[in-house]
């Protein structure tokens, strides 16, 4: 008998490789998209660990500005509190009468790269960890644009802790405890932008937002009884402080993969409205840049509130993600800024912003 020899076709045999490859292409176009996807998701989720939680720790500390005074208005004249903006050897310090109004003792020598500051208003930049106002942003046009510095003064809630004044923890995690035989000290926190020294190796200059924290000591304000905590004087002590102890350093990072900062200052202001037959004083609120507030005219108004905007971006990159544009402009408050152009991998970025409402500044107001 002949036997007829079974098999596939080379027809057959090519349609089944067809197939067979269709569906291998289908099932790693799936696995691409899936882990682009997955990407994505991850920085989506690390921005809002590392931004949103960040950001909230931070403004916690803000609102503690001008904590303890005995005045509530909080402008570049505040001694003790609020805002830091002025030292006694600042081109914009206020004078009344040969009389310098900075918000630091005078007593105090403060370089400018340490208080607060935005855009241009220093002439030059300072170096190492004082406020150089590096940033990876750049405006529309592509002038390269300077990240700004905030840095608040609060005198701690502190208690009686043993032989101890307890003040909590500063910005940089050090305990505020000290023997109740010294005097008491009010704290300076600044946060800037400064080169992250704990980046990853496929990285370039990745910059992250630090606070550094400091203090100085305001005179003999000891009181007969040794459980009451004494208040803070309106005026310098005749123990007058000469220095910021611990201010200057390269600080603590609170926020990684920051490529700008900016801070605007919620102003209360008054304008007279001359037009009527009898003229009307309006109250105004706006928000203006510490630049521009510093260019007003002294006495300066009350800040009330802050605003603290950033443009933070992922760890994890997401390749050659088409939906991720190079060239995307994003609104930091009152800057549309564009990433400089970079030879890194393409990331996820996002602005993440807060106001904070100043309540220690807040009251004594008609």
């Amino acid at each position: 008998m002949n036997k007829k020899q079974l098999g596939f076709t080379l027809i057959e045999l090519m349609i089944s490789l067809t197939l067979g490859l269709i569906i291998t292409a289908a099932a790693v176009l799936l696995f691409i998209t899936g882990q682009r996807s997955a990407a994505m998701q991850k920085g989506v989720a690390e921005l809002q660990d590392n931004a949103n939680f960040g950001l909230n720790y931070i403004t916690k500390d803000i609102r503690m500005s001008n904590l303890n005074t005995k005045k509530a208005e909080i402008n570049d004249g505040t001694l003790y509190g609020g805002v830091v903006l002025t030292t006694k050897d600042s081109a914009d310090v206020e004078t009344s009468a040969s009389t310098v109004k900075p918000t630091i003792p005078t007593t105090i020598t403060l370089a400018d790269f340490l208080v607060s500051q935005s855009d241009d208003r220093l002439a030059t930049v300072g170096t190492g960890n004082a406020w150089t106002g590096s940033s990876n942003v750049e405006d529309t046009s592509g002038t390269e644009l300077r990240s700004d510095q905030l840095v608040i003064q609060y005198l701690p809630q502190y208690t009686i802790n043993g032989n101890n004044y307890d003040g909590g923890f500063d910005c940089e995690g050090n305990p505020i405890l000290f023997p109740k035989t010294e005097n008491l000290r009010v704290y300076v926190q600044r946060y800037f932008l400064r080169a992250d020294d704990n980046a990853s190796s496929n990285e370039s200059s990745p910059l992250a937002l630090a606070c550094d924290a400091g203090y100085y000591a305001i005179g003999d304000f000891h009181a007969a009884d040794s459980t009451a905590i004494p208040p803070i004087a309106a005026t310098i002590p005749a123990t007058a402080p000469s220095i910021i102890t611990g201010l200057g350093g390269a600080g603590q990072i609170i926020i990684k993969r920051v490529d700008q900062f900016r801070v605007l200052f919620g102003i209360q202001d008054s304008e007279t409205d001359t037009s009527a037959s009898t003229p009307v004083t309006n109250i105004i609120h706006q928000y203006v840049s510490i630049k521009d507030y510093m260019a007003l005219t002294a006495p300066r108004p009350r800040i009330l509130s802050l605003q603290v905007g950033m443009l933070v971006r992922s760890t994890q990159s997401v390749g050659a993600e088409s939906a991720v544009k190079s060239d995307q402009e994003f609104t930091v408050l009152d800057q549309t800024v564009k990433v400089r152009t970079s030879t890194d991998p393409k990331y996820i970025r996002q602005v993440v912003s807060q106001t904070v409402a100043l309540r220690n500044a807040l009251g004594e107001r008609e």
